[in-house]
């Protein structure tokens, strides 16, 4: 029998990216993260290992090593204890360690690194025969995040001595508003954890933030260029190898249309992940969804926990898609298999929105402890239509437990509706004698909860943190005056005691670009007074001269938008004309309703210069987001 006693391991609760929280760089432990190669080196032996034993009881677990990778193999048993006391069991550990899951170990002298490919955790000893778990490591995921199969596959290819493609956490990118990421803890959520492909070798850097820029390829596990490599191996005699192709196909987004019909030809695959990921990625694709949706429901009903818990997952990696399943993940939320009701509950909070209808499922999980955070977190996801749960949430302000109180009010924020006022008081207290970190995630709430949040105006302009423009754009996003960030003045373009916009003074990034610019895409819908103003603006000249970037800004409202801006394009004025079309244009797929609109315009151009505006405004409208 197992028995036990240990700590927590989190997974990737990840720093990725500081462009609100560091203005020139990122700063802290992240520095340190290392590289795969780091890992490779301090280990004096790397397994894959399999797990032969879990008791969830006793939160305990037994590996042993399958198949040895670097030095030999050990014929030992590695016992470990993942969790202690009271405790609950990590849910990253809780969801793999089924007996026969696979992952790999890095062991040195006095420690050991597991990574089980989406997910990292460390263990000590061993001592009286036990390995315990170690501190978080949400380091770890910056130097590898993707598919076990291809760690283990890289991991041989460095230890040839050669360079392989493998992927990481992404962190260090201008646009990756990582900082949203963290204010609403995204990065605990599978499914939402952005990756990116990185050249990697035994000869790069150390340290991940080192290795970055030498080595990026681009964002994603995949690009379009592997489409054909992907449908090929879409026909593997390797279930394994079917399955993985799959879920890549998912990273292409509409790109990977043409592997469609391939696809629907694995809906009656021998193999239930197989068939499961195939759906899931039919139903992103937009396809017919009667049978990926009739596939996804059989696997809830399966007898085999295992397999629920892979359609629960695989239906909330179809986001919206899986809209019709949102009840049957409320009910395996009752599931008897802990692991299942926790894909259920990942499933829900990655459909957000699409998972309205599971909410008086969730809201009675509340009062669970080990449940409460994370819930809070899918209710949160969901917005608005969860404004049933805000009588509860508010009580939580009153917890004892920060990570409790913080979870309210990140999930009062995204609900919103006059009933999350009580959050705004909150932070109003909280901003003054806030961390570094927590003053900048209340910026984020505060922005979030929009015109519910003007009492907290005071306390923003009276409050100073390093970032010079983040409470401008919380002010703005607030207020929404008719002053645009781009025209400065009225107290937009700078904090107190920040440089004017775009200064950065050390030939860095323009950071208030970046803010807003995430701003635009974060806030969406709720920024849409502000697009309305906009457009109005673009038509009578009062918005000034637009950067490229600000008529993004028209896309948190595209149908209004284009209702303001189409009819100029019949103008008798020639610069009204132009400045609908480049406003139209610059808002590209956003503004497909208006392709007809603006084809009608180029036909009937009179001079080539406007016809070459208006087929330029088609070709933005026809690219893909």
């Amino acid at each position: 029998m197992l028995g036990l006693a240990v700590r927590r391991v989190t997974f990737p609760a990840l720093l990725v990216s500081f462009a609100l929280i560091a203005p020139s760089r990122a700063h802290g432990y992240i520095d340190l993260a290392p590289t795969l190669a780091k890992i490779i080196s301090d280990s004096r032996r790397i397994a894959v290992v399999e797990v032969t034993a879990f008791n969830r009881d006793n939160k305990a677990l037994a590996v042993k090593e399958v198949r040895a990778l670097k030095g030999e193999l050990s014929s030992a048993v590695m016992r470990q204890q993942v969790a202690a006391g009271r405790e609950s069991i990590p849910r990253p550990i809780l969801q793999w360690a089924a007996v026969g899951a696979r992952a790999v170990a890095f062991v040195s002298d006095s420690s050991v690194l597991v990574c089980m490919g989406e997910g990292w955790y460390q263990v000590h000893g061993p001592t009286g025969g036990w390995y315990k778990l170690g501190a978080d490591r949400p380091d770890l995921p910056l130097a590898y995040y993707g598919a076990l199969s291809r760690l283990i596959e890289g991991v041989e290819t460095m230890l040839a001595g050669r360079q392989v493609v493998l992927t990481a956490a992404a962190h260090g990118a201008n646009d990756e508003a990582a900082s949203f990421d963290l204010a609403l803890n995204r990065m605990n959520i599978p499914g939402l954890i952005k990756v990116q492909r990185v050249r990697m070798s035994l000869r790069m850097p150390s340290t991940a933030m080192a290795a970055a820029s030498a080595g990026l390829i681009g964002p994603g596990p995949v690009g379009p260029e592997d489409l054909p490599a992907l449908t090929e191996r879409l026909e593997s005699p390797d279930a394994d190898v079917r399955a993985q192709a799959a879920e890549d196909l998912r990273w292409l987004g509409d790109q990977a249309a043409p592997a469609r019909e391939v696809l629907a030809g694995l809906l009656g695959d021998a193999s239930p992940r197989v068939r499961l990921a195939s759906s899931s990625v039919l139903l992103r694709l937009g396809s017919s969804p009667e049978r990926p949706l009739r596939v996804l429901r059989e696997g809830m009903d399966s007898a085999d926990p295992v397999v629920r818990r892979s359609a629960a997952r695989q239906a909330g990696l179809a986001c919206g898609g899986a809209e019709p399943l949102a009840d049957k993940l409320a009910a395996l939320l009752g599931d008897d298999d802990e692991g299942v009701r926790v894909s259920a509950l990942q499933a829900i909070t990655l459909m957000g929105p699409a998972a309205s209808r599971a909410v008086a499922a969730l809201m009675p999980l509340l009062d669970r402890p080990e449940w409460t955070i994370d819930v809070a977190d899918a209710l949160g996801r969901v917005g608005p239509a969860a404004a049933p749960a805000l009588p509860r949430l508010t009580r939580m302000l009153q917890a004892q437990t920060p990570t409790v109180r913080w979870a309210a009010v990140r999930a009062m924020a995204q609900i919103g509706t006059e009933q999350a006022k009580p959050a705004v008081e909150f932070l109003m207290q909280a901003l003054p004698k806030a961390t570094e970190v927590e003053g900048y995630n209340i910026m984020i709430y505060l922005s979030l909860l929009g015109p519910l949040a003007a009492d907290a105006e005071p306390v923003i302009r009276s409050t100073r943190i390093k970032n010079p423009v983040l409470p401008s754009a919380t002010l703005w996003a607030i207020r929404g005056q008719a002053t645009f960030p781009w025209q400065g003045g009225g107290g937009f373009g700078r904090g107190p005691g920040g440089p004017p916009m775009g200064m950065m003074g050390d030939g860095g990034p323009d950071i208030a670009r970046l803010i807003y610019e995430c701003y635009f895409r974060e806030l969406g819908p709720r920024l849409a007074r502000h697009a309305r103003a906009l457009a109005g603006g673009i038509m009578d000249g009062s918005a000034g001269s637009v950067p490229v970037w600000g008529y993004r800004l028209l896309c948190c409202a595209p149908q209004e938008s284009r209702s303001i801006l189409v009819p100029h394009l019949s103008s008798a004025d020639i610069v009204m004309r132009e400045r609908a079309a480049v406003a139209l244009g610059y808002m590209g797929s956003s503004a497909a309703g208006a392709r007809a609109a603006v084809q009608a315009a180029a036909d009937r151009a009179p001079t080539q210069r406007e016809k070459k505006i208006l087929l330029w405004c088609l070709r933005q409208i026809a690219q893909t987001p």
